[in-house]
């Protein structure tokens, strides 16, 4: 079975010029695009040859390989259309990560496979296609998968705040671009995800601001609620803090780790889930599985400007003889 998203893609043939274009191109430029036409005919068939599900996963990864080199060797005839970027960029991502919404979970979507080189060049094929077609309508489409790919990206090195802020670009143009319509899952998901890009780019004041907007936008998951309160956290308002996560109840608690060991939802770089995971043992009273979840932060090294909040929280519970311990199985034993 093939997946749709790459048919409608693919089902639009090349676009061909049309009789006034051929009248004032030279016979070298009519060979060129005529090349061109056939290195795109070439990736769309390998991209085809890439979706058959019953194909082994050599022969997929191969028809993958074949399909990028067609595209780029369309792109090395024709270096200002931006259209073999974006056929890169969408059969990387359709193939390697968009999987969390199929049946069953394709072998092309493993984590040896979907590595961080694949997300980078799926970005870079997006960015490339948008720096030749900024008014393309579907630089629109690609805007939520690629800021999601960087957010992805972050790693605790120097690049991640160039990552972060790309980022939020796109959340923020994605917004832009938005119907404007109050109260959709969507409007709570950008801002939500941009709520917390500003929160790892250190603008906590922008990234409380937007968290209160997702909220207010519509019925608020459980996962934005914790974010508000991470934020809140770190800008020294603990009470509140506190006050947030425990109005979500155990269940939400539940629902929020059901969501993370899902893979519903993702924190970058890795060890700064431990943060909202101390704050929300903590919250509910459950102080040894909090300590241990500081601690496991504060090991972890990440967000280095927010780990003096972290060793607070720490010091409050030594004060109480707090000793740390695994936390529990499930958050019904709170």
């Amino acid at each position: 079975m093939m997946k749709s998203t790459l048919l409608i893609v693919l089902l639009a043939a090349t676009a061909h010029a049309s009789v006034w274009d051929r009248a004032l191109t030279s016979p070298e430029d009519e060979v060129a695009r005529e090349l061109y036409d056939a290195k795109m005919l070439e990736g769309d068939t390998a991209t085809l040859s890439s979706t058959i599900e019953s194909a082994s996963i050599k022969t997929r990864m191969s028809a993958i390989k074949r399909a990028e080199a067609a595209y780029r060797g369309a792109a090395e005839l024709r270096p200002r259309e931006g259209e073999p970027f974006f056929r890169i960029g969408n059969l990387i991502y359709e193939v390697h990560f968009d999987c969390d919404s199929l049946m069953a979970r394709p072998l092309t979507c493993s984590l040896d496979l979907a590595t961080p080189e694949r997300m980078r060049t799926a970005v870079e094929a997006w960015d490339q296609f948008e720096q030749r077609a900024p008014l393309d309508p579907r630089v629109g489409e690609i805007l939520l998968k690629r800021a999601i790919l960087n957010t992805k990206l972050v790693n605790g090195t120097a690049t991640d705040n160039v990552r972060l802020a790309a980022a939020a670009r796109d959340y923020q143009a994605a917004l832009d671009r938005s119907d404007g319509l109050a109260g959709t899952s969507g409007d709570e998901q950008l801002l939500g995800n941009l709520a917390e890009t500003y929160m790892m780019l250190g603008r906590l004041d922008e990234s409380i601001a937007t968290y209160l907007q997702a909220i207010a936008s519509g019925a608020a998951r459980v996962s934005t609620v914790y974010g508000l309160a991470v934020a809140l956290d770190r800008d020294g308002s603990g009470d509140q803090a506190m006050r947030r996560i425990q109005s979500q109840g155990a269940q939400g608690f539940d629902a929020f780790d059901k969501e993370f060991h899902r893979g519903a939802v993702f924190f970058v770089p890795a060890g700064e889930a431990n943060y909202y995971f101390a704050l929300a043992h903590e919250a509910f009273g459950n102080n040894g599985a909090a300590l241990e979840f500081w601690n496991r932060y504060l090991a972890s090294g990440a967000h280095p400007e927010f780990q003096s909040r972290a060793r607070e929280h720490v010091a409050q519970l030594h004060k109480k003889h707090v000793r740390a311990e695994a936390p529990p199985l499930e958050p019904d034993d709170l």
